[in-house]
């Protein structure tokens, strides 16, 4: 399971609610979570809705650092 998706998951929210949080498709979420490739713009969207460090969402880093 990639970050992600385990983000996501801590929330208790659906890829659906992921999707319409930061205006993107369902399917945007699936192919993420798939390992695609995300915008700088939804990364740091997601980093604001999950309090996390961007180099831990994108696996550069093993240290959950929260912002």
């Amino acid at each position: 399971m990639n970050r992600v998706c385990s983000e996501r998951k801590m929330l208790g929210m659906t890829q659906q609610e992921l999707a319409e949080e930061i205006d993107v498709n369902k399917s945007t979420i699936a192919r993420w979570e798939s390992g695609g490739n995300i915008s700088q713009e939804k990364i740091i969207a997601m980093r604001k809705l999950f309090g996390c460090d961007i180099d831990w969402l994108l696996g550069i880093t093993d240290d959950r650092l929260t912002v």
